[in-house]
């Protein structure tokens, strides 16, 4: 690295790790503020260690944030201070000094697609687990999963009620189908372990309707075609483990309605866009997932794009790079956002929708910067 890239880059941290403080807490704040009658009360320590969860994720949001201010404002005082004048007078061109950007910006994607696939998927799991433990003195979530029918592990799970101190399932149904073929199993009771779901007095039945447009001697043979298999516990204390890759903490994440960002990691959300068990709503949700954790930290590429233009031609003080970040970086909330609905109602191709944010400012950021090298 040279003295001139390790110069940028000294210039360039200090409002990098600002900007990523104040918006990451700005993030957690807007998100806990709803939520704060339900948590006033609880103990400061496990209260802020539910904040702390969220800082990952806020994180991963708030990177494209921070760097656009660190750009502008790096650049815009070298420029209003004729410092970007010597550099070039050195015979350095502007592209070249740019150059230190583009790996912050590469690093901060890679972070950001590592975090979404390692960190994040751990954390939010947490944190929608650990604030019905806080609002409700113990226990976790899982009785707001009641009365639903829940994805899981090519399944659909149904219980009518939870004991939410023991975490106890009562009254559970777990169904799947191939092609025509069912599987439903009921019991009485089930609980979640490291294995999975096991579940207690149960009843496993497996039916093909298939063999109903068959012809048979009678209806005896019939039936029999019809019921494959039929099996229940011998006794009480016997159960039967379903082994599921979500723990209960992903579940109650994505299915509480507490308005948590989703556990699943890059690679779930692609597995899932291509289960055949899930209704077609349920595989697109996870397509806009997928192509939204893989976009978001691309930002980082696409914001600098237009950050380094902007912080030339106009970034003329400390107060109108603030003002400049804010913008560009609202700008692309609302692109992006408006892109998900899109991509989720089907109004367009999900990438289209997700990526149509990334895209548009990046052509926005060249048309800048090729404007400004003519101008010069």
């Amino acid at each position: 690295m040279k003295k001139l890239d390790r110069y940028l880059l000294g210039q360039a941290l200090g409002p990098l790790l600002f900007g990523l403080i104040l918006y990451s807490s700005l993030a957690v704040i807007s998100v806990t503020l709803p939520r704060l009658q339900w948590v006033v009360g609880t103990p400061l320590g496990q209260l802020f260690f539910w904040l702390l969860l969220q800082m990952p994720t806020a994180l991963v949001q708030t990177l494209p944030v921070a760097l656009v201010l660190a750009v502008i404002l790096t650049f815009g005082r070298m420029a209003t201070s004729n410092e970007l004048q010597a550099i070039q007078a050195g015979g350095v061109s502007f592209r070249r000094a740019s150059i230190i950007f583009v790996y912050i910006g590469a690093v901060l994607t890679a972070a950001g697609l590592i975090m979404n696939e390692q960190v994040l998927p751990i954390t939010n799991a947490r944190v929608g687990n650990m604030y019905w433990q806080l609002t409700t003195g113990g226990g976790s979530g899982l009785w707001r999963l009641a009365a639903q029918d829940i994805p899981i592990s090519g399944y659909k799970l149904y219980f009518a009620s939870a004991d939410p101190k023991t975490d106890e399932l009562r009254n559970v149904r777990i169904q799947s189908w191939q092609d025509k073929r069912q599987t439903v199993i009921f019991a009485q009771k089930a609980r979640f372990t490291d294995g999975g779901l096991e579940l207690f007095n149960y009843q496993l039945d497996t039916v093909d309707f298939n063999s109903l447009n068959q012809e048979f001697p009678s209806n005896d043979e019939r039936l029999k075609a019809f019921i494959i298999n039929h099996n229940a516990a011998v006794s009480e204390g016997n159960s039967l483990t379903i082994t599921t890759s979500e723990s209960y903490e992903d579940l109650i994440t994505r299915f509480s309605q507490g308005g948590f960002e989703d556990s699943r990691s890059i690679s779930e959300a692609l597995e899932d866009s291509k289960n055949t068990s899930l209704s077609d709503t349920e595989r697109r949700q996870a397509r806009v997932l997928f192509q939204r954790k893989i976009a978001e930290p691309f930002a980082n590429l696409s914001l600098l794009l237009i950050a380094v233009p902007l912080s030339l031609l106009y970034a003329a003080n400390r107060g109108v790079a603030f003002g400049l970040s804010l913008v560009v970086t609202l700008i692309w909330y609302v692109l992006f956002t408006i892109g998900q609905l899109f991509a989720q109602s089907g109004a367009v191709p999900v990438w289209i929708g997700v990526w149509s944010a990334n895209v548009f400012l990046s052509f926005i950021g060249l048309y800048l910067l090729i404007y400004r090298t003519r101008r010069a």
